[in-house]
């Protein structure tokens, strides 16, 4: 079983790697590096977290490109497929965050099956989920950035870069790592299943939930202050105002992401391994 497993996890591995390669080809140049680079700038970020440890290339790697490949691209349909439902409207709120998570937080099961000694506590679980979630973001972005650059050129594609790549750059990255954190947590004590289960259940949730709020409160103030909209209903200002772009939007992020992203390090500090 977990021979069948490791095959599955590693033609995962190979098949992202020829889905992501076929997407950045088929996109211009300037659009797939604004995609790519920031979020691998950010993954090197998070490996300095387990600087102390030298862990293996290959179940990093598999982690990113199956978040970018497999999670993304299941996430993709399903999202599609609800949205034509009775059950369309609550989408974005509620059931988007659900699918995204669980197709991400799959990455951390193909390392379980295939590389099982890689994961041993929350701080592995908080790596390799943050890299499934970096990777499930660069591919996301490679369709934003190239309708943001379709309809304002390349001040839509600065915005977006800004926005999408460096602001809420770590979005998903946290989300996911909340879910690693309890598979490592979990597989890290050793206790029986339905314990471990239920850690990593309750770490989903969390994941889930907090997506949720993302989208049902964040993403939505930082929609209405780039609108400009000088009354309510009133249309759109033609460009985002240089101090809401700045500073207002800034620390929304901030404000809803940071404690997480902080908790997760505080994790993360606490379980460093010294040579």
């Amino acid at each position: 079983m977990i021979r069948r497993a490791g095959g599955v996890g590693v033609l995962g591995a190979l098949l992202g790697t020829i889905v992501v390669s076929g997407q950045v080809v088929a996109t211009p140049p300037i659009i797939a590096a604004a995609a790519l680079l920031p979020p691998l700038g950010w993954a090197g970020l998070v490996l300095l977290l387990d600087r102390h440890t030298r862990e293996s290339w290959a179940p990093l790697c598999a982690s990113f490109l199956w978040g970018a490949a497999a999670a993304a691209l299941v996430a993709s349909e399903v999202n599609d497929a609800l949205l034509a439902t009775a059950l369309g409207d609550a989408v974005p709120m509620l059931l988007g965050p659900a699918v995204e998570e669980i197709a991400k937080a799959s990455a951390l099961l193909v390392v379980l099956a295939v590389w099982p000694g890689e994961l041993n506590d929350p701080l592995d679980g908080i790596v390799y989920g943050a890299l499934a979630g970096l990777g499930f973001a660069a591919t996301e972005n490679l369709g934003y950035y190239t309708l943001a650059a379709l309809q304002d050129g390349a001040p839509g594609l600065t915005r977006a870069l800004w926005l999408r790549g460096l602001l809420q750059g770590l979005n998903h990255a946290a989300f996911t790592a909340t879910v690693g954190a309890a598979v490592g947590w979990a597989w890290g004590t050793g206790g029986r299943r339905p314990a471990r289960a239920a850690i990593v259940l309750v770490g989903l949730g969390l994941a889930v939930l907090v997506h949720a709020v993302w989208n049902a409160v964040a993403s939505e103030a930082i929609t209405q202050v780039l609108c400009g909209a000088p009354t309510p209903g009133a249309a759109c200002t033609p460009n985002p105002a240089a101090l809401d772009l700045l500073v207002t939007v800034p620390i929304l992020v901030a404000t809803f992401v940071g404690p997480l992203a902080l908790v997760l390090f505080a994790i993360a500090t606490r379980a460093t391994r010294t040579p």
